[in-house]
């Protein structure tokens, strides 16, 4: 007996490998006839349509005579629904847009509304004479100053969810918080380059430094415009902000210079590519979907050091908070998947990023 104990969690092991145990249900493989609606075992993943268990079971157990022999898929009463539906257990995934703002931008986590204060203008020194008279004396000059603030704007979306999708397709729940995450990121990237600032972030374009304006367009639909304006903003940038200057811009924008680049033939190509980074002039090239297109009056190109431009403030830190209620759609068998994330982003600095702006 005590050889036979010893063996007991051996057995037990094996049995716990034993695939063909966990597709018994009540000691049967096939279940008896009373029971056949609930057929379904209890570990295997479900990829068949209810239809077809169902269907099946009927006609396995009447031996093949209640449902006649399958016409087409799909048709009950023809048998079809014995025909079985195989759902993959993957979502294929929509490619997301482009989003580039924050991997540049300075990125702060908040708890309150902050009050940001930035200098507009510097105060004004003056040459002072050797001469000890009363009236010979140092000129006084202060500084110009203002503030912004720094606030949290709510944005989110939902997902409802039947409880026999989350069951029946175990990669859906990934897949719906994925995208969930996806769909707020893109807003916000949106809110990044052209927001009103309002009840949302304050975009980048229109609140930058000048740069350069009024490129006027070509034969090429303002291509060579483009790339002889990315020569001229270097020079629009103050020298303190060029040691972590890097462009933004749509990646159609890119392509545009590229092809300029090529039709011009230049000696030393402007821009390359290296470790699958692009770069332009030397600084690297960062892309987002959500930058204005080339068109007369739009603004396709920024360029300078974003993390002294332009500040996000994430409220409570930067996950985007996902929450299962599962509480508000119970009775109707179903979930409701929420995200949301309390964000602001301001223009700090304005003459750290200039803008190169098409002639209208």
């Amino acid at each position: 007996m005590a050889a036979a104990n010893a063996l007991k969690p051996e057995i037990a092991k094996i049995q716990r490998q034993n695939t063909l145990l966990q597709h018994i249900v009540n000691g049967k493989l096939i279940p008896a006839a009373g029971n056949l609606r609930q057929a379904r075992t209890p570990n295997a993943p479900v990829v068949l349509s209810e239809d077809y268990y169902n269907d099946f079971y009927i006609w396995l157990g009447s031996r093949g005579q209640q449902v006649s022999a399958a016409l087409y898929e799909g048709a009950g009463s023809a048998g079809g629904y014995a025909v079985p539906v195989v759902v993959d257990g993957q979502v294929v995934p929509l490619a997301p847009t482009e989003m580039g703002v924050r991997t540049i931008a300075k990125v702060i986590p908040t708890a309150m509304d902050i009050r940001v204060p930035r200098a507009t203008a510097f105060s004004t020194a003056a040459p002072k004479a050797e001469s000890g008279s009363a009236d010979n004396f140092f000129a006084e000059s202060d500084p110009t100053l203002d503030q912004f603030t720094l606030s949290a704007y709510m944005s989110g979306v939902t997902h409802t969810c039947s409880w026999e999708l989350l069951q029946d397709v175990p990669t859906f729940q990934q897949f719906a918080i994925t995208d969930l995450i996806l769909a707020i990121q893109m807003l916000e990237e949106s809110y990044f380059c052209t927001g009103t600032g309002t009840g949302q972030a304050q975009g980048l374009v229109g609140n930058t430094g000048a740069g350069v304006t009024g490129v006027l367009v070509g034969t090429d639909n303002y291509a060579n415009e483009l790339l002889q304006a990315t020569f001229d903003v270097l020079g629009k940038l103050n020298g303190v902000y060029h040691p972590r200057a890097s462009w933004l811009m749509a990646r159609s924008t890119g392509v545009v210079i590229r092809k300029a680049q090529m039709m011009a033939n230049l000696f030393a190509p402007v821009w390359t590519r290296e470790n699958g980074r692009d770069y332009l002039h030397g600084y690297p090239v960062c892309f987002s979907s959500a930058m204005p297109a080339i068109a007369a009056g739009n603004t396709p190109v920024l360029f300078g050091d974003f993390a002294q431009g332009y500040i996000i403030g994430d409220r409570g830190g930067s996950g985007i908070n996902v929450k299962i209620l599962d509480q508000p759609k119970a009775t109707e068998g179903q979930v409701i998947l929420l995200g949301y994330r309390r964000m602001d982003g301001r223009v700090r600095r304005s003459e750290a990023i200039q803008a190169i702006t098409l002639h209208s």
